[in-house]
């Protein structure tokens, strides 16, 4: 999903930023320096290899366009901030969104540490928004910029569980029966749960396993699913093979005499081809995926009315459309709808804000765990 994001970051950089800029304004010498780079970076001549000299021309055009920054920094903080023209703040930002537009290409390909690189694109952002001033028409929204960049950053953790001993643990399927196969749980079978066969069946956690998960022979069983279970209340042992993330503890309320709840943690375990159908939850949610691999499409709560929720109290969180085969002819708004897709795989944690539209599917045996609060 961050790729898609940083991918809609890219397109909205202008093919030649110099000629959005008051050119007799400016130094031609920072102007020429600046296009320069550009063109380097967008001529497919910058790519990331363990070379040398690609590792140089990806060091030189970094290097040039933070000298324009530099440069452009010095003018900003001479003086009065008042007193400060219009043009060298544009040069700003110009050269802001120029060094995102390397950071971005770098990430992409592969060049560096990932959460490194997308902190120093933010901070970019950020500089350009407090520094910088709109350029002319055609103008790239920093605004806009730092808002993507917010998502991809706050969106998609990785290497947060990496130290829960469930990574390793829970692969193993005659662990899990040991430690809470005894233990009855409930079970959803069919589709999913807006479907109209679906339905529930008590069991044990082994049988569960030996009847859905263990690959079947013969006679096809409907798909089950453990879900939105609160298991590690039932079995301690698995809540000690996991951590309550720290980010938890952040609060929409902040404020004295706020009344803090304890955190919503849920087990969701099955095999490959189990459905969360299109809904939003009103808490934060932190999704860790421990075993397997899941899809989940994800919408903003903007695009609530193209999504046509069913009326009523019960299922009103939960959309009609089925976003895998959606019938535009009862539901044509959904073809003016924007979603974003992330495969969320072992070792990686989702966060979804609240009332932010998901659908959720299985691409393996898959165990998450979520964690809810407000």
């Amino acid at each position: 999903m961050e790729d898609k994001i940083l991918s809609e970051i890219r397109k909205i950089v202008p093919e030649n930023i110099t000629g959005l800029l008051p050119a007799d304004e400016l130094d031609p010498a920072g102007l020429f320096l600046l296009q320069h780079t550009q063109d380097t970076v967008t001529e497919d001549k910058f790519h990331c290899t363990v070379n040398f000299t690609t590792s140089h021309s990806y060091t030189e055009a970094l290097k040039a366009v933070e000298g324009v920054l530099e440069i452009t920094w010095e003018e900003l903080n001479t003086g009065h901030w008042s007193k400060v023209p219009l043009a060298p703040r544009q040069l700003y930002t110009a050269a802001a969104i120029i060094k995102i537009d390397i950071l971005l290409r770098s990430y992409q390909q592969g060049c560096g540490d990932k959460t490194e690189l997308l902190q120093s694109a933010m901070k970019t952002a950020d500089l350009g928004i407090l520094l910088g001033a709109p350029l002319s028409s055609g103008d790239c929204s920093m605004t806009r910029v730092a808002g993507l960049l917010s998502h991809a950053l706050s969106m998609l953790s990785s290497g947060c569980i990496s130290h829960w001993p469930a990574l390793h643990l829970w692969r193993d399927i005659n662990y899990l029966k040991k430690v809470a196969g005894a233990r009855t749980v409930p079970i959803e079978l069919g589709v999913h749960y807006v479907h109209p066969t679906w339905s529930q069946k008590l069991m044990t956690v082994a049988e569960f396993i030996e009847a859905h998960i263990v690959p079947q022979t013969g006679e096809a069983t409907p798909i089950g699913y453990l879900a939105q279970h609160p298991l590690f209340e039932q079995v301690p042992e698995l809540m000690s093979d996991i951590f309550e993330p720290e980010y938890c503890c952040l609060s929409d309320d902040l404020g004295e005499g706020a009344v803090t709840e304890e955190t919503d943690i849920n087990a969701w375990f099955g095999p490959k081809g189990t459905v969360s159908p299109l809904h939003y939850d009103p808490k934060h949610n932190l999704l860790a995926q421990v075993v397997g691999e899941k899809r989940i499409l994800l919408y903003h709560p903007d695009q609530s009315e193209n999504l046509y929720p069913y009326e009523g109290s019960f299922l009103n969180n939960t959309a009609q459309v089925d976003p895998e085969e959606p019938d535009y002819k009862t539901f044509p708004n959904y073809k003016n709808i924007i979603a974003w897709e992330c495969h969320l795989k072992q070792g990686e944690m989702l966060y979804i804000p609240p009332k932010w539209w998901h659908h959720v599917r299985s691409l393996s045996t898959s165990f998450s765990v979520s964690f809810w609060w407000t």
